[in-house]
């Protein structure tokens, strides 16, 4: 039961925080999908950048924003239903 309640924590947290990447990523993918906001050059405005610099370079594409975007969404919903299956377990025990 220990086990399972400690597995259910790493979980969440993980869940948690893949949603938050999934976020920071949508909202970057949402400014530079509009030019009028910048001028034209695609960079990266994300708390994830400021604090780790997790895009590194400036060789960011639209499309490359929108991969990652892509991928976080993925990763999020898995961990999601990872969540729901550990949630429903817990309540056969």
């Amino acid at each position: 039961m220990k086990k399972l309640r400690t597995i259910q924590i790493i979980a969440a947290t993980l869940f948690l925080i893949s949603l938050f990447c999934t976020v920071d990523l949508g909202l970057n993918v949402l400014f530079n999908a509009e030019p009028v906001i910048h001028d034209g050059s695609l960079s990266a405005h994300s708390i994830l950048h400021a604090v780790f610099g997790i895009f590194g370079d400036s060789l960011w594409s639209f499309d490359r924003f929108f991969s990652a975007f892509s991928t976080s969404v993925w990763i999020t919903y898995a961990l999601l239903a990872a969540n729901v299956v550990l949630h429903f377990c817990k309540g056969k025990k």
